[in-house]
């Protein structure tokens, strides 16, 4: 089973580099602006009826379960639940300065042992959070046991890896993102899947949902699209898409010397090489949500 990744940590599960250790709240609300605008389309999409009861299961600093808790109106619940104390509070943050903070309540708890009873929830939601479980099955199982009949999982998962770098950048071999996306796949099944106590799924999320015991699965995907000039919050996020792979010792050792050198001139700010100069960026990226009913 395949996922996509982004520039900033997963969460719910664990964070840092491979789903444990060390996070950074402020690339998560990084991510929050950056995809805020899909974020919608998504919200808009599951049709979320007034009075739904959901939970997020893993809700990171909160971008998510603010546009959950506007979408439930005013009979409806959100329990947000992140396995990190301080994310929680970062998500309670953002959330008390909304019209919905009455909505909203905060769980600290791991998708592997939800502190649910079954049947609790009308939708269940969880984005780049599963890929990180050990067991994604039994994960899977777990969520699908707090929905009520009839209830809805929604998981935002695989879909395509960001581009936006033009194939020939003039400095380097051409096709860098090809490599960095060779690069990645090794990366994660070393790091991320490839660890002890990882339950192999042979099979595509469609057919988790399935085996969960969810009817009615379908997908749908949301194309985000950036093209200059580019906010300040957008270069962020795309310079440590880039970054990512010189300063992390862990993903160091997956990319050529040569690749090193190309990274670290096109995030020199000063440089003649600087990535964010260029007009002719093109962001690109598929976001996939994966939805199934109790």
């Amino acid at each position: 089973m395949t996922t996509e990744e982004h520039g900033d940590q997963p969460h719910g599960h664990g964070h840092g580099e491979h789903g444990h250790g060390a996070y950074d709240p402020s690339n998560l609300l990084r991510a929050d602006a950056f995809y805020g605008g899909v974020y919608q389309q998504i919200a808009d999409w599951l049709n979320i009826s007034p009075g739904t009861r959901a939970l997020e299961a893993g809700s990171g600093a909160g971008g998510f379960t603010e546009l959950l808790a506007g979408a439930v109106g005013t009979d409806g619940t959100v329990s947000a639940l992140d396995v990190t104390p301080d994310l929680l509070q970062t998500a309670r943050e953002r959330v008390e300065q909304s019209p919905f903070k009455e909505r909203v309540t905060y769980h600290e708890g791991d998708i592997e042992h939800l502190p649910f009873d079954d049947g609790q929830f009308d939708l269940v939601w969880s984005s780049r959070t599963v890929h990180h479980l050990p067991d994604q099955f039994a994960g899977v199982k777990e969520l699908r046991r707090v929905l009520k009949p009839g209830g809805r999982l929604a998981l935002r998962e695989g879909g395509l890896r960001s581009r936006f770098l033009p194939i020939d950048i003039g400095i380097g071999q051409p096709g860098l993102e090809d490599r960095l996306d060779v690069a990645f796949e090794a990366w994660f099944h070393t790091h991320v899947r490839g660890g002890d106590g990882v339950v192999a799924y042979p099979f595509g999320w469609t057919q988790l949902l399935r085996d969960a015991g969810l009817a009615n699965v379908t997908a749908r995907s949301f194309m985000l699209e950036v093209l200059p000039p580019l906010q300040t919050v957008q270069v962020e996020f795309m310079s440590n898409l880039l970054r990512r792979w010189v300063e992390s010792d862990e993903r160091r050792g997956f990319i050529i010397q040569e690749d090193a050198d190309t990274i670290n001139k096109l995030l020199e700010p000063n440089g003649p090489k600087y990535a964010f100069n260029r007009q002719d960026l093109h962001y690109m990226e598929g976001v996939t949500v994966f939805l199934g009913t109790a």
